[in-house]
Formats: C-alpha cells, sequence, structure tokens
C-alpha cells in the first residue's frame, strides 16, 4: 500500500455527489444524510485521500471534545448514524482499509488535529449466520495489523436478492404466517410519497414509537426517535433515499385505523431501518411484520443492498437476518492510549452484560 495524502476539503455539493458514487458508500455517507445531521446541530468533517496525482477516496466524520481531548469520531455520536469512514473510489481489501486508516490517524496527531480516531466502518464487519459471543470475537485483520477495537453486532437482511429468495427465508410460523393473516384482515400498506405529507405521518409515527417507548418502560422515546429528529431525516432524505410506511386497517368496529409505521433509508449498499412501531392494540392484526415485508420489498426494487436492522432485538430474526459485527477501531496518540483503552472498557461493560442476559432469555 502505497503513502497516502490527506487534505480538509469543504463539504460542498459536488464533493458529495463524488462521494456518494465512490465505490463503498452508503446511506451515511449521503448528502441528504449530511443535510439531515446539519439540521440537528451536527457538522461533517471531509477530509480527502490523494495518491500522488488523483484523489482516490474521502473520509466523513466530525470532531468534538471529550473533556479535554480532540477526538474525530466517524459516525458522528448522538447522531443516529450506524456507520461511516471511508469512500473509496475503486474497491480496496479489509487490509488496505485499515492500512488507509493508520496513515490518517498519524496524519492527524501529526498536524495536531486530533488526539484520538475512532470509527465504525460497514466495509469491515463480518458476516456470520450463527450468533459469536461477544468474547469470542475476533477481527483477524485487525489483531493482524495490531488495531485496538470493539464491536457492536447487528442483524441484517440482504435486500439485492430476488424477492422469491427474500420471502424464502422468511420464518414460517412467526413472520409468513403473520403476513398472510394482516392480508386476511384487509391491512394494507400506504406509502408516503408527497413531500406536504410529511408532517402528518411522523405525527402519527411519534405517536406509534410513544406507545412502544411506555411499554419498555420509558416516558420519552431515544433522540433520534424524537419527532423533530423524525421529521428532519424524512425532509432531508425525501424523495429517493427514504421510504415512508404506513400500514392502514379497520379495527374491530370497522372504523380504519393506521396501525403501524416506520422508516426506510436506502442505499445500493447498507440501508438501514430507522423506526418502526405500532399500537399495542392493533398488534393482534400483525401489522409490523406486514409492514416490513413491503419495505424489504420496495428496497429490493429501488436497488438497495443490506438491510441493517440496527440491533439485536428478538423479533428482527424472523425475516431472514444474519449477524454481522461492525468493528469500532479506535486509534491515539501514545501519551493517550489510555483514553482508548477505557472507551474500550466502557463499550465491554455496556455489551457484555446484553450478552449475558441474552442467553439467558435463549435468545441466542
Amino acid at each position: 500500500m502505497m503513502e497516502c495524502k490527506f487534505s480538509l476539503i469543504e463539504p460542498t455539493n459536488s464533493i458529495w455527489n463524488e462521494i456518494e458514487i465512490s465505490q463503498d458508500s452508503t446511506v451515511f455517507h449521503s448528502k441528504g444524510w449530511n443535510t439531515y445531521l446539519k439540521k440537528i446541530g451536527h457538522r461533517p468533517l471531509l477530509i480527502s485521500i490523494s495518491n500522488d496525482e488523483n484523489i482516490i477516496g474521502f473520509f466523513v466524520g466530525e470532531k468534538f471534545l471529550y473533556g479535554r481531548f480532540s477526538i474525530i469520531s466517524s459516525p458522528q455520536s448522538n447522531s443516529g448514524t450506524y456507520t461511516m469512514g471511508l469512500c473509496m473510489t475503486k474497491a480496496i481489501t479489509q487490509e488496505e482499509r485499515v492500512t488507509i486508516y493508520k496513515q490518517l490517524a498519524e496524519w492527524l496527531f501529526t498536524n495536531k488535529l486530533a488526539s484520538v480516531l475512532q470509527v465504525d466502518d460497514w466495509q469491515l464487519r463480518i458476516t456470520s449466520a450463527p450468533w459469536i459471543p461477544y468474547e469470542e470475537f475476533h477481527h483477524k485483520v485487525l489483531e493482524d495489523l495490531n488495531v485496538n477495537y470493539s464491536v457492536r453486532p447487528t442483524l441484517c437482511v440482504a435486500v439485492n436478492t430476488s424477492e422469491e429468495e427474500m420471502w424464502a427465508n422468511l420464518h414460517y410460523k412467526s413472520c409468513k404466517y403473520s403476513i398472510n393473516k394482516a392480508r386476511k384482515y384487509g391491512l394494507y400498506v400506504k406509502e408516503i410519497t408527497k413531500f406536504e405529507d410529511i408532517d402528518a405521518f411522523t405525527k402519527i409515527h411519534y405517536e406509534h414509537v410513544k406507545d412502544v417507548s411506555r411499554r419498555h418502560g420509558t416516558l420519552i422515546p431515544k433522540p433520534a426517535q424524537r419527532r423533530k429528529r423524525m421529521k428532519a431525516l424524512c425532509e432531508s432524505l425525501f424523495p429517493e433515499r427514504v421510504i415512508m410506511l404506513e400500514v392502514i386497517g379497520n379495527d374491530e368496529n370497522g372504523v380504519e385505523q393506521t396501525m403501524s409505521s416506520g422508516i426506510y433509508c436506502i442505499d445500493k449498499g447498507e440501508c438501514m431501518y430507522w423506526t418502526g412501531a405500532s399500537f399495542q392494540r392493533y398488534q393482534k392484526y400483525c401489522p409490523n411484520e406486514l409492514m416490513v415485508w413491503e419495505a424489504m420489498r420496495l428496497i429490493h426494487q429501488r436497488g438497495g443492498g443490506i438491510l441493517n436492522f440496527g440491533g439485536m432485538a428478538t423479533y428482527k430474526q424472523k425475516f431472514g437476518t444474519l449477524y454481522e459485527y461492525v468493528p469500532r477501531i479506535v486509534f491515539s496518540k501514545n501519551k493517550h492510549s489510555i483514553l482508548a483503552k477505557i472507551r474500550s472498557i466502557l463499550k465491554n461493560i455496556y455489551f457484555k452484560p446484553r450478552a449475558f442476559f441474552a442467553k439467558l432469555k435463549g435468545k441466542h
């Protein structure tokens, strides 16, 4: 791998266009996504990557302070952004990606632009059908190159296969049966296709999300699930990058109701199941399974790649998902190496209890 050159650049429209057509961009690298980030108070940091003659890629992230340390994080923290990192004009190996990150970190430290570089890169993920316990997970490339990392597991499904294959991979009892049941009840899925309807959609969707939060013992939904952010996201990604769905059906009194709703983000690479929720009183009609299935079909028809469900909740397994393990890699200056260790320890404190209780519940 040759020595790369790096340069801070302004996030212009033409640059975002170049990034979006890069070999390994995701929905989180899109201009629309970064418009959303600006609306909620984040500011993207862009770095070009060059060889001796040409730009060969870009790095997208954000700089912030963590105590007295300056950190460049990709993706931005507390923004609902799942992954980010490099966008390269041509396909490269995982070893080459990590080497570029090591060079980028050295450049940042030498030029006193940051004390820590932290990256969650979708292209460094490892796919596995069975669950791998946290303490047994190993990323050979990162370990061979002596890179500090933790791991973020999630569940994903390929939507770039045929519709027949996607249907075949659904679990019968917990998914196909529910979809057929919803159709038997006369439920149908409506897509929001007009910008002026986004406000009304986010209003009902937020009510669905609040109902789910109350069931989980939380009065206020997570920041990324609050209405202001939902609206900012849908408006920023509309129309090409977002699918907004409502499931409509008649209740026991014959009154038409919006029983569930969801937001899905589209890309040729990593797509995102942003939020999905329903009123508890309508779950007997199985609106959620119908909605997710129709979302998978629509994303498939529009050229989507892998649909990331954004976590490991049990219900996500019924849609033919596989485990994806996204490493969080951390580089730091020598004198601040303890910071990287602390962040890794905190990550393990968060994840290992989840793995323990997941095993107790028989999820894995």
